[in-house]
């Protein structure tokens, strides 16, 4: 196996990098932290991966998906259950088609639409995001718009993909 980072994020927010095999238990995994941060009580505290805790000290990390990402860092772990807990957002995109983000609640709004252009390929200023029937501001954190771990919110353009003639006319009145 090859080993890989893993960031382990405090509660405090600070970042620490650790590095791991997919092999390595949970338990190794809280030890490498102990000998980083001390015996303290911060480093007693339980872990989290997309929202679900690490709590099988003989699990391996392969087990519990924490495994390497594209992303700089790799995987996420959160210690301490804290509100910052990252989760899946589903976003429908129009057609239907479901979009998967990980985010906290402290996401914003427009960081969720900034991903969806480099990932989608939908224009920012195209998209729209509706939780129930409620457009979401871009300043807004998913949590301030009421967004919560396990709900899914829309997208629409608000605008037809193809307008064809009638709307060109239209625009030029």
């Amino acid at each position: 196996a090859m080993p890989y980072e893993v960031s382990i994020k405090s509660r405090k927010q600070q970042i620490l990098l650790v590095d791991v095999e997919e092999t390595d238990t949970v338990a190794e995994l809280k030890k490498k932290i102990k000998s980083k941060l001390g015996a303290g009580p911060e480093s007693q505290q339980p872990l989290f991966f997309n929202g679900v805790e690490l709590a099988d000290d003989e699990a391996s990390l392969l087990e519990y998906d924490v495994v390497p990402d594209d992303c700089p860092g790799g995987p996420i772990v959160t210690m301490g259950r804290s509100p910052w807990t990252p989760f899946r957002l589903q976003v429908e995109l129009p057609g239907g088609r479901i979009y998967q983000e990980l985010v906290s609640i402290d996401t914003t709004v427009a960081q969720v639409k900034g991903r969806i252009t480099s990932e989608v390929g939908i224009p920012y200023l195209a998209i729209k995001l509706y939780a129930k029937d409620t457009l979401l501001k871009d300043r807004l954190t998913l949590a301030d718009a009421g967004v919560a771990p396990g709900s899914k919110i829309r997208l629409s353009t608000g605008m037809p993909l193809y307008a064809g003639p009638a709307g060109r006319l239209a625009l030029n009145r």
